[in-house]
Formats: structure tokens, C-alpha cells, sequence
């Protein structure tokens, strides 16, 4: 990648002057491409249960210049605290998945991209058609990868789980928490009903994410990324069996990857969101920021008990969405009809599993109670490999938990799709894998079978053992790497 100039880029809007303070500091409101500061109370980096550990020696809190290395310090603090408060509160989170600390990595060198690694959220910087663009120095990006975090926290059975589904959700919940995190600003949540009229589920500052990320990744591939955003939430995809689905698309389309395929629960999400707000404001032409603010939060619950409760299963985003009608029940009875409404537009609910959802869950509890999965590990299954250029059979966790009821998607012909079995769908998700350049062979397999991929970065690594080779998980990445 050529040299890019060291200089940020910034609309005309942050550069404008600032007056010190030493209890404040100035951040992004939002991600940097619309230009709006906000002032914030220092943050507490240490504060548990969810601390991080940032780069040393960490600079004065006061109101600093956007464009300098210590503002980039004190946007992305504060945003990662805002982050972490809110799902702390929201999934009763009493650590990191690693422990009570995450490591941040605010610049890790050139590169559009950020990922999480079970060690630290990491950033980077890289050109763009303005300057140079930091990913730490987004509230989008920062939130994004914290979110990988999160989830991770309270259901790790989905970071190593063989499964399109699974990956996929891992970067939509990621989406969901930059949309959250942002909605715990008043001055934010009051300018986007402005901005849209009170008609929520409208194309914003707030469902376009990460525009300047987006912006740089563009200007090198075109198709790469949303027109807008790195990703919109307001969007109109539908679900498919990823089975189906291209390993690769354009933005404009769905593939299975992971980036791509998340955008079809992400979209559901926010579209469920002003769904919510319309059933649930005073005066649904003119909803106000607070109940915006009380929808989101019972929302994001509703989202997590789904998620705590879920078994990890082929057709995961079906299973959570069927969940969330289920546990949308107990928090106000208008919320069950709108998102069972959302998730059969979306196809991800079947017309069937959708009418019968609640009446399914409440015969299997009194059969059997409520099926505990919470600390229940995925079946690892020997899959071959030979294609792979490996000797050896290749070990994967299925998604193969067992099921409390059965939830389906809907195909275009509205029937219900079956669900793939744990082992079919994993072998779909190692294909994709290779085919995409994202496993790291360490040193195993046949080096002539190798495929070369240039500077992808792997996510994957092949951990070779005595009798077979197991396929692990190394980090959840922004999906745009040129290392």
C-alpha cells in the first residue's frame, strides 16, 4: 500500500476551536465523517466490571484539537466507556471473557481495518480521499469491535462454532452495540428523530456506520462497502440459507461472508427498534427522546436474554429471533406482534414458527422447563480435509446444541427452510473459510496444497495434534485487510 499523508481527516465542521477543561473532554458524537464534538465527562478506564488498559503514558484529560494523537486517546476512551457501561448493565456482565481487563491498541500500524482477538481490540490507521483515517478515533469502529467483546463475554460457545449464522451475528451484535452505545447521548438521540421526523427507521447518521472507514475502503474497491457507510442498518435484505448464497458479493448484494450476511439481522434489529418506538411513544408522530432511549433498552434486553438463552444451533439467527418474541412477552405485550411483523418481512422467521413460537415455548416448559445452555460446550466432529491440502482429519465445533423448540426461516417461496444439520453447515463454513484465504495453516498440511492469498488477514489458524488437525478461532475482524 503506498505511503499515505500524515494528516486526519476531518470535515470543516471539528475545526473549529476548543476551549480547555480539565473535568472534560471533546469527542466525536458519533463516527468522524459527520463532524460533530460533544463534550463528555473524563472517563474511568478502570472501572469495573468491564476495565480496559490503553497505551501509556496516557495524556491530560482536557478539550484537545481533533486531528492530534490525544484527542484520538480521550474520543475512544470515552466511547469504549459508554459502550461497556451500557452492556455491563444490559447482560449482567461481571468480566471480560479473558478477565475484569481488555487490552486497547489504539494504532497497530497501517491498515483499514480493526478486530478483536480474546486479547485486545486493536486499530490501526490507513489513506483515504481526505487524509489519513485513525479506526480507533471512531465511536462506530471502537463500539463495533467492543461489541465482538461483549457477546463474547456472555455466550462464548459462538466464538469457535463452526457456522455461517453464528459468525454472521457476531458482527451484527457488533453493529447493534455502536447503534446502542450511540444512543446513550441525548444531544444524538434528539437530533436523529429530528433529523428523520419521529419516523425512526430512516437512513441517518445514526444507522450509517463508520462513513469514513467506509469512504477509505471504497476509494480502493468500489463494491466493497455500502454507497454510504461501511455498513447501513436501513437496509432491505432478506434472509436466505447462506448455504445458497455466493462466498463472496458486492456490497449491493448478500453473500455468506460474514460482514455482508450480518446485515440482515442488523437490519431487522434497528427496523424492530422503530417499530417498538411507534407502539410504545405517547404520541407516535412525535416520539421523544426518552422513549427512545427506554424502547432501546428494552430492546437490548430482549436481545440478550435471547441470545443467554439460544441454543447454538445451524440456523441461529432464527433461533434468536424466535426467542426474542418469546422473552418480548414479559416486557410489554404490544412488542411480540411487531417483531414477529419485522422477522416474517425479513424471512427470518417462517409464517409457522412466527404464530407458534410463544405457544411452543410454553408446552416445552411445562414439559421439560427451560433448557439450560448457557455453559454447555459444541460437539467437535472430524470433518475430511484432504481438499484442504491436510493429511489429517480436521476437527471443528459444530453448532449442536439441542433444541428447546424448533424455529425456521422462510424461503422466497415463503416455506419454511429446513435447518441444516451441525455437521453439513460446518463444512460449509470451513469451505468458505479457505476459499476466502482466512485459515492460517502454521506450518501444517502439504505446503504444495497451500493456497496464497496475498495479505488477507486469517482469522482461523489449524492447531496440529497427534491423530488430527483442530480449527480454531484467532480473531473477529472488520473484514477490509491489506497487511
Amino acid at each position: 500500500m503506498a505511503k499515505a499523508k500524515r494528516r486526519a481527516a476531518r470535515p470543516p465542521a471539528a475545526r473549529r476551536s476548543v476551549t480547555a477543561s480539565g473535568s472534560n473532554v471533546s469527542a466525536w458524537q458519533d463516527d468522524p465523517g459527520n463532524g460533530v464534538l460533544v463534550t463528555r465527562p473524563v472517563p474511568d478506564l478502570a472501572k469495573k466490571p468491564l476495565a480496559f488498559s490503553f497505551p501509556k503514558p496516557a495524556p491530560a484529560a482536557d478539550m484537545y484539537q481533533p486531528g492530534t494523537s490525544q484527542f484520538r486517546y480521550w474520543t475512544a476512551a470515552e466511547a469504549l466507556r459508554r459502550g461497556a457501561d451500557y452492556w455491563a448493565t444490559r447482560a449482567s456482565i461481571t468480566q471480560w471473557q479473558m478477565g475484569p481487563t481488555l487490552k486497547v491498541i489504539l494504532d497497530e500500524g497501517e491498515d483499514l481495518n480493526a478486530f478483536y482477538d480474546r486479547k485486545a481490540l486493536n486499530f490501526f490507521h490507513g489513506p483515504s480521499p481526505g487524509g489519513t483515517v485513525f479506526s480507533g478515533e471512531s465511536p462506530d469502529i471502537v463500539c463495533h469491535e467492543m461489541g465482538h467483546a461483549v457477546l463474547d463475554s456472555f455466550k462464548p460457545q459462538l466464538w469457535n462454532a463452526a457456522s455461517d449464522e453464528a459468525a454472521a451475528f457476531h458482527e451484527a451484535f457488533a453493529d447493534i452495540s455502536a447503534i446502542m452505545s450511540a444512543l446513550q447521548l441525548p444531544q444524538l438521540r434528539s437530533a436523529i428523530l429530528s433529523d428523520t421526523g419521529g419516523h425512526f427507521y430512516s437512513n441517518s447518521r445514526l444507522s450509517r456506520l463508520a462513513e469514513q472507514l467506509g469512504d477509505a475502503i471504497r476509494a480502493q474497491q468500489p463494491d466493497a462497502v455500502d454507497s454510504d457507510s461501511l455498513r447501513n442498518a436501513v437496509n432491505s435484505f432478506v434472509y436466505q440459507d447462506p448455504n445458497t448464497l455466493p462466498q463472496t458479493a458486492p456490497a449491493s448484494q448478500l453473500s455468506s461472508e460474514a460482514h455482508n450476511f450480518s446485515r440482515v439481522f442488523s437490519g431487522a434489529f434497528y427496523e424492530a427498534l422503530g417499530g417498538l418506538l411507534q407502539v410504545a411513544a405517547s404520541n407516535p408522530a412525535n416520539p421523544t427522546e426518552q422513549e427512545l432511549l427506554a424502547v432501546g433498552d428494552d430492546l437490548a434486553r430482549i436481545l440478550v436474554t435471547s441470545i443467554k438463552q439460544a441454543p447454538v444451533v445451524a440456523n441461529w439467527f432464527a433461533q434468536v429471533a424466535g426467542g426474542m418474541v418469546q422473552a418480548a412477552a414479559s416486557v410489554n405485550k404490544d412488542y411480540p406482534a411487531v417483531l414477529k411483523g419485522v422477522f416474517v418481512r425479513r424471512s427470518l422467521l417462517s409464517l409457522q414458527s412466527a404464530t407458534s413460537v410463544q405457544l411452543l415455548q410454553r408446552s416445552m416448559t411445562r414439559i421439560a422447563g427451560v433448557v439450560d445452555v448457557s455453559a454447555e460446550p459444541l460437539a467437535p466432529v472430524a470433518i475430511p480435509s484432504a481438499h484442504y491440502g491436510l493429511d489429517k482429519p480436521l476437527v471443528v465445533d459444530t453448532a449442536s446444541h439441542a433444541r428447546s423448540f424448533l424455529a425456521t426461516s422462510a424461503a422466497i417461496d415463503a416455506s419454511p427452510i429446513t435447518p441444516a444439520n451441525a455437521v453439513t453447515a460446518a463444512q460449509a463454513f470451513v469451505d468458505d473459510l479457505f476459499n476466502r484465504g482466512r485459515v492460517d495453516y502454521a506450518g501444517v498440511g502439504r505446503p504444495e496444497a497451500r493456497l496464497e492469498h496475498g495479505r488477507r488477514m486469517r482469522t482461523h489458524k489449524l492447531v496440529k495434534g497427534v491423530n488430527a488437525t483442530r480449527l480454531e478461532r484467532t480473531a473477529f475482524d472488520c473484514g477490509i485487510c491489506c497487511r
